[in-house]
């Protein structure tokens, strides 16, 4: 069963009527299809869902704000790296979405008024060049053509004086959402999939040994796997998804104007607004105008119809501004409809309980989400996993029950954050070793260490930063696969260029971390209690990034290279922690090496000036 009826359950039950294997579908709306949001919008598909805080810096940087806003507690480093990773996954499955939408609407001959004519954003070349350029540079690594307009060619391609630079991507554009619901119900219909509309669902309970039972306005039925596509409605049947919010967006149209467009889809970061011309009601050189945007405001009632004096005052300015011939004149329509938001706006597709999926994706972009998250979550309810396309952890409704970043909840997400903060803090390293940074001695030799077990011992360990959250069964078991080892001021640990064979957690006194630069060792970090050192070529698997040196007499927990090797394949919560402890000690390495190089650049900086 797939609860909504918009452009994510109709894509649903679309690509459900496609898996025999799904036995009968059935589909249900509380209302008309395409009654809330789908027929609501302004039918547009872009590339890039370009929701932002503030001033737009391109697709990567805005997932690091939410990202940062979401999950103030975790560092920087780690969040660039996620973020970096988030907009390859929202890209890519906009991307997908497009090629989806496009092939399903000439393979079924849907008459939805489809525009491919083109997407232009128009940005502030004075605050918004360097995110743009970056976004170009990402869309290009998926093999995304994308064209930089400077201001002059705005100008004139649209009529209108603009200081505004413009980046333009063909094969985005308009079309006419309900047509395509409608369309897509009347082809998934016809492979046997049933309708009922204007049928409340009241509420979702578990059924006897297997299956949900799904309780409407006129009685139950169970089914083997529900859907929920209900967008700005989701928390009234699954309040357990309080944090997604209803949001309402205003939108007006206005008759015979200048057809100026030519098809094209417009947005401006300020505003923010979005304005196209729909080509169904174009007469010669005239066309209507639809526009709409200006701040989202947040409801309590999304079935709510009230429009804003405020929203329609700043759209009649905007609307003068890029058609001065309709100033004076009121918009020949003007509507409302609600929209559902994630605190991180990102969809939300997976499991939210035994046999219901949630497929909330939206943000604001339906047309850049919603058939590939519909087929999504027909994969997922089928098939019981995402599409290989879609990674959970970036779409998991799950964050949204414990508020938990689910990017970290996994042994590989911690992994591949792990990885690529060593290739960042070995970037570091050998800049700052080129630099004047204080000269540190270095022993010859390695000194003979002694072993020790008395100072490390579950007690001591617990008490360490960064190791508060290992049970105590954990800490023994991780002891137990290590040895204690006590060495004096000045033993080497480990060598730069040496192939990595260990790391050791330092339960005392603090190690010196060298490299090599100008003919000598230079420190750039010092790694104390709670730290570990020699993790980075274990993770990375290559040479020793620097040389590591006993700063003061040491208490260490040795682990070998097999020893974390197995410690990791294990799965479990001891793996898991074990690469947390890891990653924060990157992370805390990368804090204060940037620092330094920093002032190094700084001090440079002066020198060179100085002369």
């Amino acid at each position: 069963m797939v609860i909504g009826c918009g452009l994510l359950g109709a894509s649903a039950a679309y690509h459900l009527a496609q898996r025999p294997e799904a036995g009968s579908v059935l589909l249900l709306d509380r209302g008309d299809p395409a009654g809330e949001a789908s027929g609501r919008n302004a039918g547009n598909f872009e590339t890039i869902p370009e929701n932002s805080v503030g001033i737009y810096q391109g697709l990567a940087r805005e997932r690091f704000r939410f990202l940062r806003r979401c999950h103030p507690e975790l560092p920087a480093p780690v969040l660039l790296i996620e973020a970096e990773r988030q907009a390859s996954v929202v890209l890519g499955m906009a991307i997908r979405n497009r090629e989806l939408f496009r092939g399903i609407v000439e393979r079924e001959r849907i008459d939805c008024d489809l525009a491919p004519a083109g997407w232009l954003f128009l940005f502030d070349p004075r605050q918004q060049r360097q995110g743009i350029a970056d976004e170009v540079a990402l869309a290009a690594r998926h093999g995304e053509p994308v064209e930089l307009w400077d201001s002059a060619r705005v100008a004139a391609e649209l009529g209108f004086a603009t200081t505004a630079e413009g980046r333009f991507l063909r094969g985005d554009g308009t079309y006419h959402p309900v047509k395509y619901v409608r369309g897509l119900l009347r082809r998934a219909i016809a492979r046997g999939v049933g309708l009922y509309t204007r049928l409340p669902v009241v509420r979702l309970e578990p059924c006897l040994g297997n299956g949900v039972r799904v309780v409407t306005a006129e009685g139950a039925v169970a089914a083997r796997r529900v859907i929920v596509a209900a967008n700005a409605f989701t928390r009234d049947l699954l309040p357990e998804l309080r944090a997604i919010e209803p949001r309402q967006s205003q939108i007006q149209v206005t008759e015979d104007a200048p057809d100026r467009m030519g098809g094209r889809l417009v947005t401006s970061d300020e505003g923010p607004v979005y304005f196209n011309q729909p080509r169904a009601g174009r007469d010669g050189d005239r066309a209507p105008v639809l526009m709409g945007g200006c701040r989202d405001r947040a409801v309590r009632d999304p079935a709510s119809r009230r429009r804003s004096v405020h929203v329609r005052t700043q759209l009649m300015a905007f609307r003068d501004r890029y058609f001065p011939e309709l100033a004076g004149r009121s918009p020949s329509s003007e509507w409302v409809g609600s929209m559902a938001f994630t605190p991180d706006q990102l969809p939300a597709i997976g499991w939210v309980r035994p046999g219901v999926v949630v497929a909330m994706a939206c943000n604001g972009y339906g047309g850049s989400y919603t058939t590939a998250a519909g087929l999504a979550a027909a994969t997922l309810a089928v098939d019981g996993r995402l599409p290989d396309w879609l990674p959970e952890d970036v779409v998991t409704p799950q964050r949204l029950v414990d508020g938990r970043p689910a990017f970290l909840g996994e042994q590989e997400g911690v992994a591949r954050i792990a990885r690529s903060l060593c290739v960042r803090l070995r970037a570091v390293n050998a800049e700052v070793g080129g630099h004047g940074a204080p000269a540190v001695a270095c022993a010859p030799a390695a000194a003979s260490p002694a072993a020790v077990a008395g100072e490390v011992t579950a007690d001591a360990l617990a008490g360490l930063p960064g190791l508060e959250g290992f049970a105590p069964a954990e800490l023994a078991a991780l002891i137990g696969a290590g040895q204690g080892l006590a060495v004096k001021a000045g033993a080497t640990l480990c060598r730069e260029g040496e192939p990595a064979d260990r790391c050791f957690v330092v339960v005392r006194g603090r190690v010196d971390v060298l490299v090599a630069g100008e003919g000598m060792a230079r420190r750039v970090n010092a790694i104390e209690p709670g730290g570990t050192v020699g993790e980075i070529g274990l993770l990375d698997r290559l040479p020793r990034s620097a040389t590591c040196v006993a700063g003061t007499d040491c208490v260490l927990l040795e682990l070998t290279g097999d020893t974390v090797k197995r410690l990791l394949a294990g799965r479990g919560a001891l793996a898991l922690r074990l690469l947390g402890l890891m990653t924060r000690s990157i992370v805390r390495a990368l804090r204060r090496t940037d620092r330094l190089r920093l002032r190094l650049l700084r001090d440079a900086a002066g020198q060179e000036a100085g002369r």
